[in-house]
C-alpha cells in the first residue's frame, strides 16, 4: 500500500472527535479540492507492505485506527487492510471523499464511515456518488466542509432532498467564519452537529497530527 505517514494522534474532526487513534494516511487522491489541507499526499509517499502496516496496527495501544488520505479507498489493498484491522478487534474510521463506492466496507459495526459531500467551494461538488447514501448506518455520518453562504445553501438543499435520516456534521472550513455557520444552523433549526477541526487548534496546520 502506498503510504504518506503513520502517526499517533486524536481524531480532530467529525462525530468521533477527541478519540485517540492511530492514523494510517495513504498517498494520492482522485480529487483536487481547492481547500484541501493534505495536498502533500498528492505526490511522493512510499510503498509499505500490508503485513508491515498491520503489524504496526497490532502493536499500537489505540483501540481505533483512522484510515485516511488522500483518498484511502483508491488503494488496491484498502479492503484487505480494513478487514484485517476489524478482525483484529480494533475499530476503523474510514475518511473518504464520497466519490468511491463504500458498499464493501460496511460489513461490520467495527467499521465506521466519515463520508464527505463536497461543497461548491471545493470545486469538486459533482463528485459525490449518490448510491453511497444507502449504505450509511447509525455509526456513519456525512460531513460538509462549509466556507461561505453558498456552501451552506448547497448543504441545506442536499439534506432537504434526503429520504432518510443520517448523522450530519457541518465543519467550518479552516479560516472561514465559524460564527456565521453556527448562527445559521441555530436560525434554521438544522439537526446537524457543527464541529471544527480541533487538531488545528491544538497543533496548527502541520502534517502528522
Amino acid at each position: 500500500m502506498r503510504i504518506t505517514e503513520i502517526f499517533h494522534s486524536i481524531q480532530g474532526e467529525g462525530v468521533y472527535m477527541g478519540i485517540p487513534m492511530l492514523f494510517v494516511r495513504t498517498n494520492r487522491c482522485n480529487l483536487r479540492c481547492r481547500w484541501c489541507d493534505s495536498k502533500y499526499t498528492f505526490t511522493g509517499g512510499y510503498e509499505m507492505p500490508l503485513e508491515e502496516i498491520l503489524e504496526t496496527v497490532r502493536k499500537a495501544n489505540e483501540e481505533w485506527v483512522c484510515f485516511t488520505g488522500g483518498e484511502p479507498l483508491i488503494q488496491k489493498e484498502a479492503l484487505a487492510f480494513v478487514r484485517s484491522v476489524a478482525e483484529s478487534g480494533k475499530n476503523v474510521l474510514i475518511e473518504t471523499s464520497g466519490s468511491i463506492d463504500v458498499g464493501k466496507y460496511v460489513f461490520s459495526d467495527s467499521v465506521s464511515i466519515d463520508m464527505d459531500v463536497k461543497t461548491p467551494s471545493s470545486q469538486e461538488e459533482d463528485s459525490f456518488l449518490s448510491g453511497n447514501l444507502k449504505y450509511l448506518r447509525e455509526n456513519d455520518y456525512l460531513k460538509f466542509v462549509i466556507s461561505d453562504a453558498v456552501d451552506y445553501e448547497f448543504s441545506m438543499t442536499f439534506l432537504q432532498r434526503l429520504d432518510r435520516k443520517v448523522n450530519v456534521v457541518f465543519q467550518p472550513a479552516w479560516g472561514s467564519d465559524a460564527k456565521f455557520l453556527v448562527e445559521s444552523v441555530i436560525r434554521d433549526q438544522l439537526r446537524v452537529r457543527v464541529l471544527p477541526q480541533f487538531h488545528k487548534y491544538v497543533w496548527g496546520e502541520i502534517p502528522g497530527v
